[in-house]
């Protein structure tokens, strides 16, 4: 069994195949940090899996929707760039000084690509928000099949393989057509980043007519040029804990606490939170994570062979493609459900202490999330995922249930036995959860009803609580 990343050979299919480097690549040797000593292990996988039951089950719909600029179709070695530049080279830098050695066919050729692929990367977003739904239907108590997920896995991995194959095309168009001057030029500025003594020059980027979003996207394309045209088959092949299974809002996190936090950090402070025996869904999944991640990055690895035929002036196979792309995609898929299944376990056995100090803990982090949904319902589905760390239906809960809960009579759950003394004062007065009782309570639940056992700070948003209203009226 594998139990490192093989950075510079690939066990495929039986066959050792060993990286080659492209004629004008640079060898890394003088990197700031070498990529060969950094691997995935079961420390690393348990942390990610400890940091993710913080964001999923505190989380919303965009925190695990989001996801950063790169990251989706990542095949072309520039997060292993970063990474051996002690993460000190920027993706806007990199593209910018690429952008210049091109000459204005080549330019236009990358500006070409960022319309020809928008097609592809809807495909790959929408196939990844279909796994998330179906993530969140379990937080919420909705029914899915293990192998109706594993094939929602199936499709994402075929989308995102041929978002990579349509970029990978195109950019092996532009490396060979490449004099001999500009390899060069595109080697030193690799050299020079990753042994940081880039300049310290501003460039400006080229002149387009492309809207924002569209500059962003050819500035990544571009950084991703010189990673893939400059590196070799064990840049390519890297990579980190956090892909895959991103699909439990961790960089929406990191993002929001303006990239202060650290997985490590997190993990150890949500399994401090743990006694021994909730660890062990951690723990299991775990075990099962680090054999699986070793055979998606054994599929991961026959799908850069299959893009790099691009970079010597070949056709990608489409259907290889397709094929490959699917079986990562199921094995991520794979993953990410054992993942699951775990941060639910863990969910249901935790105290109602535990539970507040989880929301505790999100709540440390602050700043701009994602774009929320326009649909009030689709919204209210995402609020109340986060309701089930408190009030899940399956009998596991520290919280009474919210089914029925519009127009019941307030502390009136039977099969809820520790109702606290100040709700049971509260319903003297307020005998029924009318709408307008609970959307003061929603916003302000400790102000509303002082000395509450329930540890939500509230939802000061009107259109939030509205949203939430609407979804639990429809929780019959």
């Amino acid at each position: 069994m594998m139990r490192k990343k093989q950075l510079f050979a690939s066990l495929l299919t039986g066959t050792l195949i060993i990286a080659s480097t492209p004629s004008f690549a640079k060898n890394d040797s003088q990197a700031a940090r070498d990529i060969s000593q950094i691997e995935v292990d079961e420390e690393k996988l348990r942390q990610a899996i400890a940091s993710r039951t913080l964001t999923w089950l505190t989380g919303s719909s965009s925190n695990n929707d989001y996801v950063s600029v790169g990251r989706l179709a990542n095949f072309f070695g520039f997060v292993a760039l970063r990474v051996s530049s002690n993460h000190s080279l920027s993706r806007s830098a990199v593209a910018k000084e690429t952008l210049h050695v091109l000459n204005k066919r080549q330019q236009n050729e990358l500006v070409s690509l960022v319309e020809e692929q928008k097609v592809a990367f809807q495909n790959v977003q929408t196939a990844r928000f279909d796994m998330n739904r179906a993530l969140e239907g379990l937080l919420v108590g909705e029914e899915i099949s293990r192998e109706d997920f594993l094939m929602l896995g199936e499709r994402y991995g075929a989308a995102e393989a041929e978002l990579g194959r349509v970029i990978g095309q195109r950019l092996g168009e532009v490396g060979t057509s490449l004099t001999a001057a500009q390899k060069t030029k595109l080697s030193n500025i690799r050299e020079q980043y990753v042994s940081g003594n880039a300049s310290k020059t501003k460039i400006k980027g080229i002149k387009t007519k492309l809207s924002k979003a569209d500059k962003k996207e050819l500035i990544n394309l571009g950084a991703r040029l010189l990673s893939w045209t400059t590196g070799n088959e064990s840049f390519n092949d890297f990579e980190v804990v956090g892909k895959p299974s991103q699909h439990f809002g961790f960089v929406s996190l990191r993002i929001e606490s303006n990239h202060g936090v650290k997985r490590g950090a997190v993990a150890n402070e949500v399994l401090d939170l743990l006694s021994a025996d909730q660890k062990t869904p951690i723990d299991r999944s775990t075990h099962y994570n680090i054999d699986a991640f070793d055979e998606f990055m054994t599929l991961r690895k026959s799908l850069m062979r299959t893009l790099e035929v691009a970079l010597d002036g070949k056709v990608i196979n489409h259907e290889d493609v397709l094929e490959i792309g699917s079986k990562m995609g199921r094995k991520e898929a794979d993953m990410t459900w054992s993942q699951a299944m775990a941060m639910l376990e863990v969910r249901d056995n935790m105290t109602d202490a535990q539970r507040t100090a989880l929301l505790d803990l999100r709540s440390k982090y602050t700043g701009k999330s994602s774009k929320q949904p326009d649909d009030l319902f689709s919204r209210g589905r995402q609020l109340y995922a986060q309701c089930t760390l408190c009030h899940s239906e399956n009998g596991a809960s520290v919280g009474p249930t919210l089914t029925n809960l519009i127009n019941r009579d307030v502390a009136s759950d039977s099969d809820y036995t520790n109702y606290s003394s100040a709700i049971k004062n509260f319903s003297i007065q307020n005998p029924v959860w009318s709408e307008a009782l609970l959307d003061e309570f929603l916003r302000a639940p400790k102000e509303t009803m002082p000395g509450t056992y329930m540890g939500y700070n509230g939802l000061e948003d009107k259109r939030d609580r509205e949203a939430l209203l609407l979804y639990l009226k429809g929780k019959r």
